[in-house]
């Protein structure tokens, strides 16, 4: 246990010396995950404050932004009160950097609006001027976790174009895990995306993970020929569900309950990955020139 937990610091260890390395050097840009997952209550909201928590932990200067609009649930999860949202930045009275919020443990978020339905669809204006705004944040952040909506609407295929990387959470749940496959069957088809990770949500324990990553990963090679990468899975837990009624994240809350230490090996294996991950053009964002490469329809 000494040895294990000896080695597990060494792993910390080098992850911040490589970031702290790569901050000296002013290099990069940020690192972009879009979090999605079809059908709602999977866990991808608490995916994605979890996940952002314990990458903040390592080091890594990281902004979760609430791509969820109309529906905006990640200041709760967090616990934080926003005086202005996404919706503020949209009517061009703010700019996105003086709606950012000081979350937990040096974490930084965007909040989104929740129960205003005119800006439940983006069009085409909001959807470029929020890239604008999002560009201009390039320099301060070393990775930018996105939780989209539930669902794939053109919100959620906006928000995928716009991210180097498409998490698709998903659990056991035949439904589940049927909406992660046509999540990635419309990804696939319709941004080509050619390549997503999964994280395998309230599991009976590890085997059970694996085993509908394995399915997943089986269908989506046959059917769609895309490739499917297994990031880890997180046990059904009662902290989970104890820490969100405290609205405060789980890995805070119970650091040391089996959820919190599915989310941090999910987080070090992320981490320590990070050199190897090809984005999709010049920036991890969703370029303009994108516009007219075949992919208006995002823009619509």
């Amino acid at each position: 246990m000494l040895d294990q937990a000896t080695n597990v610091r060494r792993i910390v260890s080098e992850i911040r010396h490589e970031t702290f390395s790569r901050h000296s050097s002013g290099g990069g840009s940020p690192r972009v995950l879009a979090v999605t997952g079809g059908k709602g209550g999977v866990g991808k909201t608490l995916t994605t404050a979890n996940l952002g928590l314990c990458l903040a932990r390592l080091g890594m200067r990281t902004l979760l932004i609430d791509g969820d609009f109309g529906l905006a649930n990640l200041d709760v999860v967090l616990n934080l009160r926003p005086e202005h949202t996404l919706d503020d930045v949209l009517a061009g009275e703010k700019d996105l950097k003086d709606i950012i919020l000081d979350g937990p443990e040096g974490l930084r978020v965007v909040p989104s609006a929740s129960g205003l339905l005119k800006v439940s669809e983006l069009g085409r204006v909001q959807k470029l001027l929020l890239l604008d705004q999002i560009e201009s944040l390039e320099e301060e952040f070393d990775v930018v976790i996105i939780d989209t909506p539930a669902g794939i609407s053109k919100n959620v295929q906006y928000w995928t174009s716009a991210a180097a990387e498409v998490v698709v959470v998903t659990t056991p749940e035949p439904a589940a895990m049927a909406d992660a496959y046509a999540t990635m069957k419309v990804l696939s088809q319709m941004m080509r995306e050619e390549r997503f990770r999964l994280v395998v949500n309230m599991v009976r324990n590890d085997e059970e993970g694996l085993k509908v990553y394995d399915r997943i990963a089986t269908l989506a090679d046959e059917f769609l020929s895309v490739k499917v990468e297994y990031l880890g899975c997180v046990v059904f837990d009662d902290a989970v569900r104890n820490a969100a009624r405290e609205r405060v994240s789980y890995v805070q809350r119970f650091p040391f309950s089996a959820a919190a230490r599915g989310m941090r090996a999910i987080a070090a294996q992320l981490a320590s990955e990070k050199d190897s991950v090809s984005p999709k053009g010049s920036m991890q964002f969703f370029w303009k020139r994108m516009v007219t490469a075949g992919q208006q329809d995002v823009f619509a």
